[in-house]
């Protein structure tokens, strides 16, 4: 039983039973998931596609970043338009479908710019997925339980790393790095055509009457208080966790000689438990300390991103000399820091999309989202890579060590992503103190 009765439900999370509500919540997560696999796996097969096109850092940079991030982060916006105003549901599975197909069609590319063409239709497909999916959790869920259902679903991403680096080093290993992208985009066909057989798109609060265009609109939000600067720490944040997780694999491969397999299984088991955890700790402290005190909902992920730092130049710079025995495998010493650092790491993403949709009226929640999602991609997915790429070129001289210098410069940019998150702290803590009950649905 999904629906109750009509006359007892006053706002949309009302209307679903806690059954349902958490059917769904598995759903978009699981479509999260392929979502993620489909961008993630690109970072695996970085050194066998570089191989076969003698493509530089930069390249593979550019390709496994901005090629992507560009289109996927732009687009998202006027996609989260049409969801707002259409259906969030129908504009989730198109999209679904959309960056599937294109996937599997990665498999055909015979040359580094057509694949970088077809890694772009990825990006576009792609743009109608993380908004809708982030404003049907908002809908589905009460205030009060919304961190939480955000943290569930930004755990995907780490499970995506895990399917994507492991399962993908597999594959590549097995049948070639072609195989990787038919077999991981063929399945998110069938999810797209589930979820639009069984999701309910909830009732809808009308919009504001002023609220006539896109610009006018995008210009509400941002005048949102705090928002900006929770757009900047985001931004800053995904510099640093982007370049670090785009290149980690090559960087276990090129300095402590780790097969591609073994740093794929590793980095991916890091990804599930540390960056999980961190994920679902930070939503579940911040609906506890944020429920007495606003400012919470940002000072855990400043904490986080400064905590994560010495870590993660820990894992860095930890000399490739100093290994330990698990299992019969010899691994290096550094892994036991990017473990440490992936659970502090993560622990701005689930507050950070939970304080977005919690300032802003229903009728905005998509394209709110789409907006930070675009200081997260476009910034963080865009130039992150691109960044440790180009620096790792230029650093060249270094031999190996060029990767490991690049990341180091790189994951420091953490810092002004905490202190972004400390600035807005006051902003949107007055803001929801003054908040419409309506944006509280």
């Amino acid at each position: 039983m999904t629906e109750k009765n009509p006359e007892a439900v006053t706002y949309p999370h009302q209307a679903f039973s806690g059954k349902y509500r958490g059917y769904v919540l598995a759903l978009l997560t699981l479509g999260y998931v392929f979502n993620f696999v489909d961008r993630q796996v690109m970072t695996i097969l970085l050194e066998p596609i570089k191989a076969e096109f003698g493509a530089s850092d930069a390249q593979m940079g550019l390709l496994s970043g901005l090629a992507f991030a560009l289109f996927y982060a732009t687009l998202g916006i006027p996609v989260a338009r049409l969801a707002d105003r259409w259906s969030r549901r129908n504009v989730l599975a198109i999209s679904m479908a959309t960056w599937s197909v294109v996937t599997a069609l990665c498999s055909t590319a015979s040359s580094f710019m057509q694949l970088a063409l077809l890694r772009v239709g990825v990006g576009i497909g792609e743009a109608g997925g993380t908004p809708p999916s982030q404003s049907l959790i908002t809908d589905y869920f009460p205030p009060e339980r919304r961190a939480l259902a955000q943290g569930v679903f930004a755990i995907a991403p780490n499970i995506g790393i895990l399917v994507g680096l492991f399962g993908g080093a597999l594959i590549a290993e097995a049948l070639g790095w072609r195989s990787v992208f038919l077999v991981f985009g063929v399945p998110g066909v069938l999810l797209s055509l589930l979820l639009y057989l069984t999701v309910k798109e909830p009732a809808r609060v009308a919009s504001d009457p002023s609220d006539r265009s896109l610009w006018s609109a995008m210009g509400g939000i941002a005048r949102l208080p705090g928002f900006l600067w929770i757009a900047a720490g985001v931004g800053f944040a995904g510099i640093s966790g982007y370049g670090l997780g785009v290149w980690s694999p090559s960087f276990l491969v090129r300095v402590h000689g780790m097969s591609l397999v073994d740093a794929g299984l590793w980095l991916g088991l890091i990804g599930v438990f540390g960056g999980g955890l961190g994920t679902i700790l930070s939503g579940a402290l911040v609906d506890r300390l944020a429920r007495r005190d606003p400012h919470w909902q940002l000072w855990v992920p400043a904490i986080g991103c400064l905590i994560a730092l010495p870590t993660q130049l820990a894992f860095l710079l930890w000399p490739e000399t100093a290994v330990f025995e698990l299992g019969g495998s010899v691994l290096p010493v550094a892994l036991l820091f990017m473990g440490l650092s992936a659970v502090f790491a993560s622990s701005w993403i689930a507050p950070s999309y939970a304080a977005v949709q919690n300032l802003v009226p229903p009728y905005w929640r998509t394209q709110a989202s789409a907006l930070l999602l675009l200081a997260i991609n476009l910034v963080g997915m865009g130039c992150g890579p691109l960044v440790v790429g180009v620096l790792s070129d230029e650093l060249s001289a270094a031999g190996v060590n060029s990767l490991r210098y690049a990341l180091a410069i790189t994951v420091s940019t953490c810092v002004l992503g905490a202190f972004c998150y400390w600035r807005g702290s006051g902003f949107y803590a007055r803001g929801m103190t003054s908040a419409n009950p309506e944006t509280l649905r």
